[in-house]
């Protein structure tokens, strides 16, 4: 994966794997919309372009993180309400670089805004996420195409 500070598409590895195919597929989306939006900016799109891009991730995260924290209760997590605390840490930031996007030309701070939106989402899944993952394998969760089940 290419390093949160530069504007080069961010791409999938199996580092970046939950061992949860669902949660795997969401996180390849994210991915997919964060390039899209630092495409948008680095190619100079019109700031509604650049708008739905941003929208786009803040309607994905608010829908991933729901999923997830459902999962957390289904799997007894035990650490659920900080990581959703974090979640809604993830959402404030978003919401907050949204703001950049507002009125005006395209400058630097867009560019900066994009790698926030990038470095955010990526250090979330790195830091956060991997430590449900390893719960999970602990705890003996396996997983089917629908939802976690129980060993």
């Amino acid at each position: 994966m290419s390093a949160p500070n530069d504007t080069s598409p961010l791409k999938w590895n199996v580092g970046l794997s939950m061992d949860i195919p669902e949660i795997d597929a969401e996180h390849q989306h994210f991915i997919l919309l964060v390039n899209k939006l630092n495409e948008a900016i680095v190619a100079r799109r019109d700031v509604e372009a650049v708008k739905y891009c941003m929208q786009s991730i803040l309607f994905d995260a608010a829908k991933h993180f729901a999923h997830e924290e459902a999962l957390f209760k289904q799997w007894g997590y035990p650490d659920a309400e900080e990581h959703a605390k974090k979640h809604a840490e993830v959402t404030r930031a978003l919401d907050g670089i949204m703001g950049h996007f507002g009125s005006g030309g395209f400058d630097d701070e867009w560019v900066e805004a994009g790698l926030q939106v990038k470095e955010a989402l990526i250090a979330h899944m790195l830091d956060e996420d991997m430590k449900y993952r390893d719960f999970c394998r602990a705890k003996g969760v396996r997983f089917g195409t629908d939802a976690a089940r129980k060993k």
